[in-house]
Order: C-alpha cells, then structure tokens, then sequence
C-alpha cells in the first residue's frame, strides 16, 4: 500500500480567518512529520495572511489583471485550470480543500488527475448552502469527493447520501502557544473578544449586553480585538460607542500580535456570533482557561466546546439579556469562573496540533487507500 508522503492544500488565500489558521497550524505539523506540503492559493496578501509556515511551497493559481477582466464564467475556468496545472506538477497523495469554493474548484480541477480530493465544510452550511442553486451545486459535486471533514454532527448531518456517510467531523486544533500559555494567576478587570468586525460576530449584541454589565461593574472594560471586514460593520459600531459616550469602556484594540499574551488575564472571553463553524477564538480562549461566554449558535460549534456550566457558559444567540446575566454571573462568581476555565483548559488537550493532525492523516488513508505516517 502506498503512503502519503505529499499533500496539497487548497484554500482561496491565507488570510487571517478561522480555516486559514487551521491550514497553516496542520502545515507546521505535517511539515515536522518529514511531509512535502503545498499550498494552493487564490488570492496573496502578505500583510494581513498567517505566515507560510517555514519548509511549505505555495502556488499562486490566481488571475493577472487582464484574466480578471475576463467574463465570470471565462474566469472560474481560469482558475479551475490553473489549480488543475498546480495538481498535475505537484503530483499530492490527497488533496485539502478549505471552504466552499475552493471546495467546488479543487473537485472539478482534479478530474483525470488521479488525484483524490478531501472537502472541509468550514462554515454552517444552512447559512453557506441555503441557496438553491448552492444545494444543487453542492449536491452533484461533493459526492464526487474521496472524503469531506466537516467540524461538528450538525454541519455533516446537514448533506445528505453518500457525502454525510463518508463525511467525519475533526475538531480544529489549537496552536501551541496557546496550550502552553500558563494560566493567568490575577485577573483584570477586562471583558474580551477576539473577531473580525462583521454581522455574523454579532457585536453590537455584545457591546449592549456591556452597557448593562458596567451599570454593576462601572470599573470593567470590554477589549475588541480584531480588524475591519468588507461589509464596514466596524464603522456603525464606532460610531454607536461614541453615541453613548463610551470610548473610555469600549476599547479597539486592532489587531495583536502575540494576542494570547494580551487576553490572557482577561476576567471573561465573549464570542456573540450569530454562527459559527468551530471558532478557533473561542477554543484558543479556552486552551488558556480564561472563563469563557459564547452564543449557542445554532451549528452547534460552541456546544461541541461548552457544557454548559462545566467548562463555559453558552447564551441564546443574539439575547442581550441573556449574555448579560452570563458575563454578570461570571464576576459574581469568580470560584466558579475559575473553575470552568480550568476545566475548558483541560479539555482541550485533545486538541494539539499532534492528535489533530493524526486524524486528518488516518481519515486521508482510510478514504484513499494510502498509508498514513
């Protein structure tokens, strides 16, 4: 039996979100094991990406200024050729694919290739496949993949036939430095959260839900960590904060580097998403042991992390009332903070770069018939 001993990634770029970090963390990992690893991408931005783990090639499959010109439909075969190319160069035991359209590209690219391609489901599917003409794309093509890692029941459950019965859930993993983070012995007096400024981080939930937490604790501030996305959400908020005279409480705080030694002594983690694949802000939150608050999104990717009560508490997504008994019950209580935060630290030992990555392996030789290292 063959082994894996090449493995290609493909991804639209490597920018700083959920499925690019997990990208870049099993990289590092496969890399250390002796693996060649390549990264395929779309799109290249070297401020704002993760680094290219050191070892790792990168393939730029994107289009020049004069493709981009071209017809949407000239341009999607564009790509598709590219990666198709970038397959038949490289020569991967498995290909990853990350996210819906790097999905539906890598599938169509590896055609008469040889190539097996594993699909990941990144984001809850009744939002990013809701669309009929996205059911349909979804439901002819994702059969035709080796494999598809989704990260909770829910999200699998969602696909129907043959790509729910080959399909397996794989948690992310979590980078070390924050499971080697040692735990804060004082905390501050500070609410965190740690997202890209967009609807679907619901922080105007958050930021109310603050509003009532400081008419108990007026010495608190809440910490925004994280940059602007496309749809100009950040500039409402701002704009709200400085409506009700809060830009003394209510901090933005950009982008960090080294964030886990920023937040680590912060008395709460908050993640208010109104969905969620798995959120690695959450679970890295956690590896830490700070208490953690998160919206019970309804993919289920926080109640695969929190029990409720045990290790975090959860909130009904968007229930500002809710999310402010849970921050408030936090500081009344910090013994029992404490002690969630201590048992969500201990829980997500299961999720090192090592275990984590052995899955993806075990599942890629499992669906194509190769050994694993």
């Amino acid at each position: 039996m063959a082994e894996i001993k090449k493995v290609m990634f493909h991804i639209n770029s490597l920018g700083k979100g959920g499925a690019e970090r997990v990208v870049t963390v099993l990289t590092r990992e496969m890399l250390r094991r002796g693996l060649e690893v390549t990264i395929v991408t779309e799109w290249f931005d070297k401020k704002a990406e993760y680094p290219l783990p050191e070892g790792a090639k990168r393939i730029d499959a994107g289009l020049n200024e004069e493709e981009e010109k071209k017809s949407r439909t000239a341009q999607i075969r564009l790509r598709e050729a590219k990666l198709h190319d970038a397959i038949l160069s490289e020569k991967p035991d498995v290909l990853f694919a990350f996210c819906r359209n790097a999905n539906y590209r890598a599938i169509l690219a590896a055609r008469g290739t040889g190539v097996p391609v594993i699909i990941s489901v990144r984001n809850d599917p009744k939002v990013y496949y809701a669309s009929g003409f996205q059911k349909m794309l979804s439901g002819r093509l994702y059969p035709m993949a080796a494999g598809a890692v989704f990260q909770t029941e829910e999200a699998r459950d969602f696909f129907k036939g043959s790509v729910k019965k080959k399909g397996t859930v794989i948690m992310n993993p979590v980078s070390e430095e924050y499971l080697k983070a040692e735990p804060a012995a004082k905390r501050r007096k500070a609410i965190v959260n740690s997202a890209r400024f967009a609807y679907a981080k619901d922080h105007m939930t958050l930021i109310k839900a603050f509003e009532k937490v400081l008419v108990k604790y007026p010495d608190y501030t809440l910490e925004l960590y994280g940059d602007k996305s496309d749809d100009n959400e950040i500039f409402q908020i701002k704009e709200w904060v400085r409506f009700h005279k809060l830009e003394d409480k209510i901090l933005f705080m950009g982008n960090q580097p080294d964030l886990e030694k920023k937040i680590i002594d912060a008395s709460v983690f908050v993640l208010s998403s109104v969905y969620e694949g798995m959120p690695n802000a959450l679970m890295e939150a956690m590896a830490m042991g700070i208490p953690c608050v998160s919206s019970d999104c309804p993919c289920g990717g926080p109640a695969a992390l929190i029990r409720d009560g045990e290790n975090g508490l959860l909130f009904k997504t968007g229930d500002e009332r809710e999310l402010t008994a849970a921050i408030c019950r936090m500081l009344e209580r910090p013994e029992d903070a404490e002690r969630t935060g201590r048992q969500a630290r201990e829980d997500l030992k299961k999720c090192t770069p090592e275990k984590i990555c052995d899955r993806w392996l075990e599942y890629a030789a499992k669906m194509t018939g190769k050994n694993s290292r």
